[in-house]
């Protein structure tokens, strides 16, 4: 079995720019929302003669937004040309917070602007901004507004007829508490103090949103790894093994010894099969073999091991034994004899000529871990137990028999308790010797149509 490929940085960073490429458009969708509440709240509380300036200069923030949106989705831009469209939003958002409005006369100082809590619209677009995904986009929008900000201030204190106030200032008088707050209160007066709080909360702000952002991404990237590590893992095992795995803090390819039940389900007579074949139609017909059989085993809590031609080899017990291994893989030896007949039905209805299968199963223990070289390693499983039962395999066509299964993996199942129409379905067929091995082996057979065991059978191959 193919070691397990983990996510590339590559493909991690991929996903995230186009999570980024999303977030361009929730910051458009975001805007559209605030301003269509914004501008019913115009136009409920604000007099018509003045609430038609204030939509359309809503329609213009529109139209800033939608320009790189729309350039974003034709891939004209990328994330720095949206970037430099926002700095643009920041200037001209702070002109309007803090320049006098020029489409209606006020008896009020321009410096009175800084009173109004226009201040927290900065706010509120510095959190749509992080809509964007963009820790990049965070830190440049909120750095382009304490630029711009700071520069409305530096503006309105240059002015002639303005009284730059500080909490600090040292007032000499009868009363300097009364004097202090009698100039802070003057209509021209603009305070210091007040400006670098605004700074130090835009700051920190722009700091806590990129941090957020990125924090955001890193926990991103952790899921994707572990969503790529699950899709690798599930050509393999079986689903309910799946997200045991990837949690799992044990290295896959840990060299151990266990008991499993080893499986092998091969194509009788591919060869001859193949040779009338075009090449495509072999390959698809291997594909829907494997695919066919890859389901059942996985139906049956089995893992696949490795595809070899028109053989899959499967375990049962790896990598982790269970409590019903050999049950189940009885179980899936029963379900893909039926896979194949429904396969074959519609084989047959299409003029293909049918397919039959030989399994072999066999039950000990198994040395599993990582196979190969530095340069491409294999998690595979080797041994005795897994040479029985590809013998046991071949063995199937000498006696007419889907299924040939050792009295060992039959004896285990029945310990662990397997459904007596399972281990009803097999019968002894006697006993058998297999090349390289010591002793006699008992085998148990599931037959095909007209299959007739035998007492004593000559050496399997």
């Amino acid at each position: 079995m193919a070691k397990p490929a983990q996510a590339t940085p590559l493909g991690i960073q991929g996903a995230m720019e186009r999570e980024e490429r999303d977030g361009f458009s929730y910051v458009f969708y975001g805007r559209v929302l605030v301003l269509a509440l914004l501008a019913v709240y115009v136009a409920i509380w604000i007099p018509v003669e003045r609430s038609v300036a204030y939509i359309g200069l809503m329609a213009v923030f529109l139209v800033l937004g939608l320009i790189p949106y729309l350039l974003q989705r034709r891939g004209s831009i990328g994330v720095w040309g949206v970037g430099a469209f926002l700095v643009l939003d920041a200037a001209v958002l702070t002109f309007v917070m803090v320049a006098p409005n020029p489409l209606f006369s006020s008896e009020l100082p321009v410096q009175f602007t800084q009173r109004i809590p226009n201040f927290l619209f900065l706010l509120l677009f510095l959190c749509g901004v992080a809509l964007s995904y963009s820790p990049k986009l965070v830190l440049l929008v909120g750095g382009a507004l304490t630029i711009s900000w700071s520069l409305g201030f530096a503006w309105l204190a240059s002015r002639p007829d303005s009284i730059v106030t500080s909490a600090n200032d040292m007032v000499d008088g009868p009363n300097p508490d009364a004097m202090r707050i009698a100039m802070s209160l003057d209509p021209h007066a603009v305070s210091s103090t007040l400006w670098m709080i605004q700074t130090v909360v835009l700051v920190l702000m722009t700091l806590v949103l990129a941090l957020a952002v990125w924090r955001s991404r890193k926990l991103v990237g952790r899921a994707a790894r572990m969503e790529a590590a699950k899709a690798s893992l599930s050509r393999y095992f079986s689903p309910n093994l799946v997200g045991r795995l990837a949690a799992s803090a044990t290295p896959l390819g840990e060299i151990q010894r266990q008991p499993a039940v080893i499986l092998f389900v091969d194509i009788v007579g591919f060869s001859g099969q193949a040779e009338g074949l075009a090449p495509e139609r072999v390959v698809a017909l291997l594909r829907s073999f494997h695919r066919r059989m890859a389901q059942q085993v996985f139906a049956h809590e089995g893992t696949i091991d490795k595809y070899i031609g028109d053989c899959v080899m499967a375990t049962f017990g790896t990598p982790q034994p269970g409590p019903r291994d050999a049950s189940n893989a009885l179980s899936c030896a029963r379900a893909m004899c039926s896979e194949v007949e429904r396969w074959n039905a519609k084989r047959r209805a299409r003029g293909a000529a049918p397919v039959e299968v030989g399994i072999g199963l066999h039950y000990g223990l198994v040395v599993m871990g990582n196979i190969g070289d530095e340069r491409r390693l294999e998690f595979g499983v080797v041994g005795d137990t897994v040479n029985v039962a590809s013998r046991l395999e071949r063995l199937s066509r000498r006696l007419a028999a889907r299924v040939v299964a050792s009295d060992a993996a039959v004896s285990q199942a029945g310990r662990e308790g397997c459904p007596p129409e399972v281990l009803g379905a097999f019968g002894p067929a006697g006993e058998t010797e297999i090349r390289g091995r010591q002793g006699a082996l008992t085998i148990w057979t599931l037959a095909a149509a007209g299959a007739m065991p035998q007492d004593r059978l000559a050496i399997a191959e």
